[in-house]
């Protein structure tokens, strides 16, 4: 599909209209959190905190040190699953039952991981990023602008994204194990699942040509680098 063919009003509309119910979404997705976790409201770190079902007391650190892993991933996940559903709105219409199927099955992956996350929101008491809303709606135009540059770009856009974010949960499986309570190490499976089904992604997208896309290289790290700052702010924010 060419880029003029692609931009079709209806396409634009159709587009326009995800990146609306993606917003509409995440902020129902804030606002469920606020209603069933009152933790979240006006929350402040003391010395200690006690989680898990009161299973688990942590200090001050330790708890914003999970609580700033949990709130990026949930995040990053968010925007993964946009990401595909973005290049899926493009290219589902190029008939290629094989690509949409792909697509689809890394799709699914990442609202298993998201669903991951959420449970350990509510698990360690972590405050939701507020840039919840852009992740979804970033993480969607970030989809369909890489698929409407062609498959290779698409999956270019894949191998910058699941690069980055491989490299992020493994910094966090290397301090998370510095930590020996048994209370955590469901967290460190979970991490260790998403991180190893993201690093299939990225071999998926080698294997389908990404480093054959028009300026490969820029695009990546592009890509790449954004997903750096994305995350040092959805840990802090």
């Amino acid at each position: 599909m060419s880029l003029i063919a692609a931009l079709r009003p209806t396409t634009a509309r159709a587009v326009a209209n995800k990146i609306i119910g993606c917003l509409a979404s995440s902020k129902r997705l804030q606002s469920s959190y606020a209603a069933h976790n009152p933790y979240l409201k006006d929350f402040v770190y003391k010395d200690t905190v006690r989680v898990k079902d009161g299973s688990l007391t942590l200090s001050k650190d330790e708890h914003s040190m999970i609580d700033r892993f949990i709130r990026v991933n949930q995040a990053g996940e968010t925007a993964a699953v946009s990401i595909y559903q973005g290049q899926m709105a493009i290219l589902g219409n190029k008939g290629d039952i094989k690509l949409t199927e792909l697509l689809e099955h890394m799709r699914e992956q990442e609202v298993v991981h998201l669903d991951i996350m959420d449970k350990h929101i509510a698990d360690f008491r972590v405050r939701p990023t507020i840039l919840q809303p852009v992740a979804a709606v970033g993480g969607y135009i970030l989809g369909a602008t890489s698929a409407l540059l062609g498959v290779k770009s698409a999956m270019t856009c894949t191998e910058a994204v699941e690069t980055r974010i491989g490299m992020h949960y493994n910094d966090q499986l290397r301090d998370l194990y510095k930590l020996k309570y048994p209370q955590l190490d469901e967290l460190k499976q979970s991490i260790a699942k998403c991180r190893d089904e993201e690093l299939e992604h990225l071999d998926t997208a080698v294997e389908h040509g990404s480093q054959m896309a028009p300026l490969y290289k820029l695009q990546f790290e592009l890509i790449k680098g954004g997903c750096g700052v994305a995350i040092w702010l959805c840990e802090r924010i």
